[in-house]
């Protein structure tokens, strides 16, 4: 697992005839190993407003874990850093209580980032599967997703991205976000992706970018769909949106190598996390032999 240190600093400067000031990084580490009848939290190590609640074990073996940021948001200079390690056989569901907020940043567009890590031994089973992240106009967001799976190991994760607030009538007009994932198994890549929007872009309009949405959301699994569970999931999003009068959006399910993928984009951030959690239910029983056990923070 990668040291608590070496992720957070202690301050940023501003550079130029701005003075520095003392950002407030958060970060923490968490190790969970398999037991006899259940995967348990052994480590946990925190700095600043970074923290957990007890583990949570609806399904009997399996660790469900809560990350609190009572903040709620990071603002210029600061950084939230969570880093996950599973030994061999480790059972973990990861989520978040509330979406993440990237506020405003300075004159200076000092940069702000949040990012988790994971470092998956052979036989573990990792499922991160957080809220959403809202990126205010000028903020200067730098998100990052990296994996570390060895041998067998599983995950599947989702990552949804907001940009501006559009219920408030705030767009995406300045500011920056760059969004990172990054999926390995044995040091050998599986998914790399970088994806960078600009305020004011001809991107974030244009059809070959965003088309003018606001929320674009990615979906990943290291399992093999195929065409027959392909046109299962295509199906039943179809029905999902009927059912529930879904607002207009652009669903794309695609099998690249080892790696499920599944796509939003769209102006709904609860649209699209009801449908990575469809999906999530769908594949779960094919993907860890687990039928589908929601966190019941989800629900509040």
């Amino acid at each position: 697992m990668t040291a608590l240190a070496p992720l957070i600093s202690a301050h940023t400067g501003h550079g130029g005839d701005l003075a520095p000031r003392k950002s407030w990084p958060a970060a923490i580490e968490l190790g969970l190993r398999a037991s006899e009848n259940r995967t348990d939290l052994v480590r946990i190590l925190h700095k600043g407003p970074l923290r957990v609640q007890r583990p949570f074990y609806p399904e009997g073996d399996c660790c469900h874990v809560y990350l609190l940021h009572p903040p709620g948001g990071i603002v210029a200079g600061d950084t939230l850093r969570v880093a996950v390690s599973l030994d061999a056989g480790a059972q973990a569901l990861l989520t978040t209580p509330s979406a993440g907020k990237v506020y405003r940043s300075d004159l200076a567009k000092t940069a702000q980032s949040q990012g988790v890590s994971a470092d998956v031994a052979d036989g573990a089973c990792l499922e991160w599967l957080p809220q959403e992240t809202i990126v205010f106009e000028g903020a200067e967001a730098e998100l990052s997703n990296h994996f570390a799976l060895q041998g067998n190991a599983r995950l599947c994760a989702w990552d949804i991205v907001v940009l501006g607030r559009r219920a408030s009538g705030e767009g995406f007009a300045q500011g920056r976000c760059l969004q990172k994932i990054d999926i390995r198994r044995d040091g050998k890549p599986l998914l790399v992706e970088r994806t960078e929007w600009l305020g004011g872009s001809a991107m974030l309009d244009a059809p070959w970018g965003m088309a003018g949405a606001s929320v674009s959301g990615s979906f990943f699994a290291t399992m093999i769909c195929d065409q027959a569970m392909m046109d299962k999931l295509r199906d039943g999003l179809t029905k999902l949106a009927e059912q529930n009068a879904w607002l207009a959006a652009e669903w794309g399910l695609s099998q690249k190598r080892d790696i499920f993928l599944a796509r939003y984009l769209g102006d709904s951030p609860e649209q699209c996390r009801k449908g990575f959690a469809w999906l999530w239910a769908q594949l779960r029983p094919q993907f860890n032999g687990r039928e589908a056990c929601p966190p019941r923070i989800w629900n509040t």
